[in-house]
């Protein structure tokens, strides 16, 4: 083999081989969003606040980081934002991917208070009834290339255990405002967790303000058995009968209303049409933006020099024939 052709074959391995090294996590210094939600929410007495979110500046606690999102027992979209959380982090880049059955890793306050994880902080950021907006700001002079999202799977193991959780099933991203298509996949961690994964956007720098908007999906079983159980056979007229409901029949408005038909069964009557309704909780526990992979600077300065020698050969080749004719 030439000189050449060594040069040539050794920096595109050098540069192959070198490239995925540096490719890597790029920090988000601050996330905006409302807060998440909890007891008011008729969730057990659990809250699924972000309670760590701390200030980037201030280095201190946000005071909305204990507040519920929404005041309203049926939070909706174009609910009162009551608890905006900005220029921070905290749980969703805290660096823990839940992967433990949700009610296991959350509790009333910022702290598990009992069980297996005893001590531990809440890990887990919930919304019922919407379809959350967080704005990520990232650590400038980078590229992002994908993007990963950790949430709350809906386990079918556990059946109506699973409370009416399940992970979004869409994810729309905009950079610095405007839409930017992806290609979404879901894969499974564990039973579980699930993790979300954006690609086919290209590299773009992390400069950028990156907006991400999690949509619900479709009701799981559990949110069919629920409103079959409990919501179908409530009557109006006599809001007090539970003979035809399951235990308890969750009415449509008052104090003691979940919105379950207007929010999740979306208004409708007698048996559900398939494939109809949205899940009522989105639950996340981490966010991961990755940098597009590059050669790091030791490659670039061989890869330079290789192809300097290169055309140094090169040089030598055509000047031959002009010094024999001379």
């Amino acid at each position: 083999m030439s000189l050449k052709s060594c040069l040539l074959v050794s920096c595109v391995a050098l540069a192959f081989g070198t490239t995925s090294a540096s490719a890597g996590l790029v920090p988000v210094t601050s996330y905006d969003m409302n807060n998440g939600n909890g007891a008011t929410q008729f969730t057990g007495g659990n809250n699924y606040f972000d309670f760590s979110y701390t200030n980037s500046t201030t280095h201190t606690v946000d005071p909305n980081a204990s507040k519920n999102g929404s005041n309203q027992a049926v939070p909706n979209n174009a609910a009162p934002k009551d608890a905006p959380l900005s220029g921070g982090t905290g749980i969703l880049t805290d660096g823990t991917i839940a992967t433990q059955v949700y009610s296991l890793v959350t509790s009333s306050t910022g702290t598990i208070a009992s069980g297996p994880f005893a001590g531990q902080p809440t890990q887990y950021v919930g919304w019922k009834y919407q379809d959350p907006t967080i704005i990520f700001h990232l650590t400038p002079g980078q590229s992002v290339s994908s993007i990963n999202i950790f949430a709350a799977a809906n386990n079918p193991a556990i059946g109506d255990l699973n409370g009416l959780v399940a992970a979004p099933t869409a994810v729309k991203m905009l950079v610095n405002g405007v839409l930017v298509s992806t290609t979404f996949s879901m894969t499974s961690v564990n039973a579980n967790t699930a993790e979300i994964t954006l690609t086919g956007f290209g590299s773009i720098s992390s400069d950028s303000i990156f907006s991400l908007q999690f949509f619900r999906g479709s009701l799981q079983q559990d949110g069919i058995d629920y409103y079959n159980n409990h919501v179908k056979g409530y009557n109006p007229a006599n809001p007090y009968d539970s003979s035809n409901c399951v235990g308890f029949c969750d009415p449509d408005s008052g104090p003691y209303s979940s919105g379950f038909r207007t929010e999740a069964a979306l208004g409708q009557t007698g048996n559900l049409l398939p494939g109809s309704g949205l899940e009522p909780w989105i639950l996340l526990s981490e966010v991961q933006f990755f940098s597009t992979a590059v050669p790091e600077p030791s490659t670039w300065i061989m890869m330079i020099a290789g192809f300097a020698a290169l055309g140094f050969v090169s040089w030598k080749r055509k000047a031959r024939p002009a010094l024999a004719a001379a």
